[in-house]
């Protein structure tokens, strides 16, 4: 699985504020995925599949 993303991951905006965070597994996102808006409240919770 070389190259692949694993683990948990966050993504950030220019301006420093997260974006987004959650986990890979084998190079897919699983369980609990979290968007925030630019102050930092979430906005949307997403969930995949294990």
């Amino acid at each position: 699985m070389d190259g692949e993303l694993e683990g948990y991951w966050e993504w950030f905006r220019l301006d420093g504020s997260k974006l987004r965070s959650g986990h890979f597994k084998n190079g897919k996102q699983v369980g609990e995925w979290t968007t925030y808006d630019v102050t930092g409240k979430v906005v949307k919770v997403t969930q995949f599949p294990h």
